[in-house]
């Protein structure tokens, strides 16, 4: 399933992790890493390697909270753009995996996948 979402956001240069951070910075201006950590299910170490090129790109901003170590992030205009632009390569792949494994089975998928992550 990555693949595919990953084939379709190519196309506006991201990965599928790029989208999901993106949009969950977005939707959660100011987030911290240990927070943003646990929503995206992912290790400390793993999330800063997959944030940094995104902070290069200048598509992330972060902010000291505090500690010199602790950062807050929100999305740029850059990154809001970027996000903009791969919406409808997002929607591509999500019509795609629809047609693939039939929209019921689909949302199931989904839904199964989101009592996981939420379960952890």
């Amino acid at each position: 399933m990555t693949r595919l979402y990953d084939r379709q956001l190519a196309s506006a240069g991201l990965t599928t992790s790029q989208f999901s951070l993106l949009a969950l910075v977005e939707t959660h201006p100011g987030i911290s890493v240990p927070d943003l950590a646990v929503r995206m299910v992912m290790e400390r170490t793993t999330l800063l390697r997959a944030i940094k090129p995104m902070r290069e790109q200048g598509w992330l901003l972060s902010e000291a909270l505090g500690a010199k170590s602790a950062l807050a992030f929100t999305v740029s205009e850059t990154g809001a753009a970027k996000l903009r632009e791969a919406e409808p390569y997002w929607k591509a792949a999500q019509k795609e995996f629809e047609a693939q494994a039939g929209r019921q089975r689909a949302v199931q998928l989904r839904n199964e996948l989101l009592d996981l992550v939420f379960a952890a």
